[in-house]
Parts: structure tokens; sequence; C-alpha cells
């Protein structure tokens, strides 16, 4: 089965960042006006996320897949977009993208990033990922507790969704 592509409006730039992380092909630009995000959608089967009720209601009336997203947590978000179309809440930093460019990530050896990273970020880390678009140099940092505990709590909240416990889906969608 084919993974879920998604495009993004542009009140919701952090929640691109996150699926690409997760390994989603995401697309997402300030500047994307609605007629075209509904184009690109149609064009390339990728799956509206949007804040804007009424894009959600025009997609959803063009017969396209959309998902309105009402809350405001993170990982209530995560857990809703994951509910709706299956996606995995794991990071998997061999499927990850580019969370600013959306482009591929391979692993690079430490010699390859050497004077490219801080000094101190070389000293203390081994495993780098390069973006193969824009070149930007990763590590799992100490932000990586953050990342963790946020979709450690998406999978709880996604639990309990699929158990009927939380959260009326009510909005039209996929």
């Amino acid at each position: 089965m084919e993974e879920p592509r998604f495009i993004v409006d542009s009140m919701l730039g952090n929640v691109a960042r996150w699926l690409r992380m997760l390994g989603y092909d995401t697309l997402y630009n300030r500047a994307y006006k609605d007629w075209k995000i509904l184009y690109l959608a149609e064009k390339e089967s990728r799956i509206i996320i949007t804040r804007d009720r009424g894009l959600h209601h025009r997609a959803i009336n063009r017969g396209l897949r959309s998902l309105y997203l009402y809350m405001d947590d993170m990982a209530e978000r995560l857990a809703f977009i994951a509910y709706r179309t299956g996606i995995r809440l794991h990071i998997d930093l061999d499927r990850s993208r580019c969370p600013v460019c959306n482009g591929e990530l391979r692993k690079v050896s430490r010699a390859e990033v050497k004077g490219r990273v801080p000094k101190k970020v070389y000293e203390l880390h081994y495993d780098f990922w390069e973006c193969t678009k824009c070149g930007k140099i990763y590590w799992v940092g100490g932000h990586w507790k953050g990342i963790e505990e946020t979709l450690r709590r998406a999978r709880e909240i996604l639990e309990k969704m699929k158990e009927g416990n939380i959260y009326s889906i009510t909005e039209g969608g996929i």
C-alpha cells in the first residue's frame, strides 16, 4: 500500500515539519493560495491538512481527501491524523525527510560533516543525516526528548481514539 502524501495549509507549518520528520512527503508553502492547494491535492493525490473550514469543505465537495484540524495540541493533531490516515507515530531516521524543505535524508559519516556542524556537536555525536535537497545536517540532539515525548503522547491519544474513549470525530473528510 502506498504511503499517504500530504499538502498542508499556511496555518499549519508546524504540522508539515512533524509529518516530514515522520517520513511523509509533505508539501507546504506559506504562499500557497487555496486554489493551489486544491489543485496540487487533486493532481498529486495528496491529503489536505487544514485549519480553514472553508478550504476543508471545498475539498470535500470536490471529492478530495481533507482533514480539518480543530485542536491546538500537537500530540492531539498527530494522533488525529494517524487515526484518519494510518500514519506511523515513530521516527525512523532512515525514512525521515527534511523538516525544512521536504528533501530526503541520507546517513553520512562524521568525516563528511566535520566543519559543517558546531565543534561541540561534532565531539558529542557520531550519527548524522544530510538533506539531499538543501544540504542541512541533522543529528539526535537535546531536543530529541521533547520529540519523543510528543510522539508518546500522540500514541496514547491514538489508542484512546481507537477505543472510542475520546474525540467526537464529526468533521467530514477522509
